[in-house]
């Protein structure tokens, strides 16, 4: 195991285990035992939804790029860079997997992580005007105010790159290979920046997001809390951001905190061990979805592939490497 993703394991082991001595481990066991199975078959199925929605998405920015791929070809892709990413231990490596997955039998591997990279831009793009605008027509009365600042911060930053980014790759001092400029160009075409494309990923973006925070409120049902679908419109935006962050294994830790930090608070809306139980039953619901992609892996053996020298000699870029090529370029 890298270096990477054991500080990430032991930042999550930390924060979970802070989480869990200032927990009352009775009233933990007892609301884990007041889970309903119908509570945790509803929450897996929405997540996995999404995650469909999530790959439509995806595979339009790719496509739009110029990476030709069917959707049954991308939604493999993605399934199967969710099981990287959730057992190998690095949003980079599955991100990367699915990237290089999807632009197979294609000279366009930097391409195809790259639409990884705009899809993950856009996504966060998407949550944070959503974290905004709630809070702003719903009113806010448990996020700190310096937070919302960091965010718009964070939203100016990421529509400005958007914008500007693909022009600044093309007209970077000092390339005289056409070589490099031509697969600038096309790194930069990835960032899809006409109307009808714009409106079609970022509708599915709202729903998919919207998805998720209403999966929130199955999860509040089914543990019997009463957390207004408001609240969870303005709060759960932040969690999302925040555990987000490629600093613990998927969000474990991070995510629990957040919630702690957000809902605990006077006057409380859940309990320590209630947020605990929030964050097992999402990570219940990643962890079934990205089996998924396991299962699709081994039959398929796509993911094997990525480490078999191409024909003619040369050899795949491998995932961490491409995905940093991919992050310097675009």
């Amino acid at each position: 195991m890298k270096a990477k993703s054991l500080i990430k394991v032991a930042l999550s082991v930390l924060m979970i285990g802070l989480v869990l001595y200032y927990s009352d481990l009775q009233k933990l066991q007892a609301t884990f035992r007041s889970i309903s199975a119908s509570t945790v078959i509803l929450v897996v199925i929405g997540y996995t939804i999404g995650q469909l929605m999530s790959s439509v998405k995806w595979w339009t920015i790719a496509r739009s790029g110029g990476i030709e791929a069917s959707y049954p070809k991308a939604l493999k892709a993605y399934f199967i860079g969710m099981f990287v990413n959730c057992f190998g231990l690095g949003m980079v490596g599955g991100d990367a997997a699915r990237g290089l997955l999807i632009a197979q039998g294609q000279p366009k591997k930097t391409e195809g992580v790259a639409s990884v990279v705009a899809d993950r831009i856009h996504g966060l793009t998407v949550l944070s005007i959503i974290a905004l605008t709630t809070s702003l027509l719903l009113g806010n009365d448990r996020v700190p105010p310096h937070f919302i600042h960091v965010l718009l911060l964070m939203v100016l930053g990421f529509v400005g790159s958007w914008i500007v980014g693909p022009w600044i790759l093309t007209h970077l001092p000092g390339i005289r290979s056409t070589k490099v400029a031509s697969k600038l160009r096309q790194v930069a075409a990835i960032f899809p920046r006409d109307v009808r494309t714009l409106s079609i990923i970022t509708g599915i973006s709202v729903a998919f997001h919207a998805l998720q925070i209403s999966l929130h409120a199955v999860m509040a049902n089914g543990l019997g809390i009463a957390i207004p679908l408001t609240t969870l419109f303005v709060v759960i935006p932040f969690v999302n951001i925040a555990s987000s962050l490629p600093i613990s294994w998927n969000g474990l830790g991070v995510r629990e905190k957040s919630y702690i930090f957000f809902l605990t608070s006077a006057p409380a809306l859940m309990s320590s061990e209630q947020a605990v139980a929030f964050g097992a039953l999402w990570l219940l619901a990643v962890t079934a979805t990205s089996a998924i992609g396991g299962i699709i892996a081994l039959i398929s053996g796509d993911l094997s592939s990525l480490k078999k020298p191409q024909q003619g000699g040369g050899r795949h870029t491998p995932p961490q490497q491409a995905v940093q090529q991919a992050a310097t370029t675009a």
